[in-house]
């Protein structure tokens, strides 16, 4: 709560505010430090590790003016400008299903492809009964069955969660190919 706004009036703190921000903090400095009533504040700060208040105050209002509010801050205090610094994205610029390569993953539908003999082609599949969770994927190869693999999956387990566990695999088996072979990854 102290320090609520020192981006405002903790930028450059006055002698008065400096005393009473160290009067703030010696009670908590005397109970970490279990130290004599009479030991100086100065000692307490230089003992714990703990900087003055006034300094970390200033040190985060400097902070946010500079990284936060992009307020430039006077030469003598520091050269670093808010225009020197990089600006954190928040979000993403463009939507990457917009810009798909040729090897990235697409959106088809898939029965032209399962005719094609140059691909190879993974079907998933994730599935839940009264008694049991599971998931699964085929591989198939000029129409022969390939690969299979399964799994049982905790009974806890959801059917989205199965198909997501198939298509996992699917994509690490995949992702494991020769580069020179096509595959498509057939889920319902």
């Amino acid at each position: 709560m102290l320090a609520h706004g020192s981006s405002a009036w903790c930028l450059n703190p006055t002698f008065k505010m400096k005393r009473k921000l160290s009067s703030t903090q010696r009670p908590f400095l005397l109970h970490i430090s279990e130290a004599y009533r009479t030991t100086p504040t100065a000692a307490l700060q230089t003992i714990l590790g703990i900087p003055p208040l006034h300094m970390q105050l200033q040190f985060e209002s400097r902070f946010t003016s500079i990284f936060r509010l992009r307020i430039p801050l006077r030469p003598f205090i520091t050269d670093t400008q808010p225009h020197d610094l990089e600006i954190k994205a928040t979000s993403w610029s463009t939507h990457p299903s917009e810009h798909l390569k040729p090897n990235q993953i697409s959106f088809e539908e898939g029965e032209a492809y399962i005719a094609r003999k140059d691909i190879i082609n993974i079907f998933t599949d994730g599935s839940k009964t009264e008694h049991e969770v599971g998931a699964a994927f085929c591989v198939l190869t000029n129409h022969i069955w390939a690969y299979q693999w399964s799994a049982k999956l905790n009974d806890n387990n959801t059917v989205f969660q199965a198909e997501l566990t198939a298509l996992h695999e699917a994509v690490i088996y995949a992702s494991h190919l020769p580069n020179h072979n096509t595959s498509k990854i057939h889920v319902d």
